[in-house]
């Protein structure tokens, strides 16, 4: 996957992330959701980073 790739799959994540927040609150099940898998998306693409340099 390109960082391009991975930079819109992480910035569509953190939009659902906040929707979910602003409409259930931080708490609620599907926000937790979205925060850990927005968490192993930027994982992912940090990782992409280190392998690169």
């Amino acid at each position: 996957m390109s960082k391009r790739e991975m930079n819109e799959k992480i910035e569509k994540k953190r939009a659902e992330l906040i929707a979910a927040v602003r409409s259930l609150g931080l708490a609620s099940s599907l926000a937790i959701q979205f925060s850990q898998e927005l968490d192993l998306l930027l994982n992912e693409y940090e990782k992409c980073l280190s392998c690169s340099e």
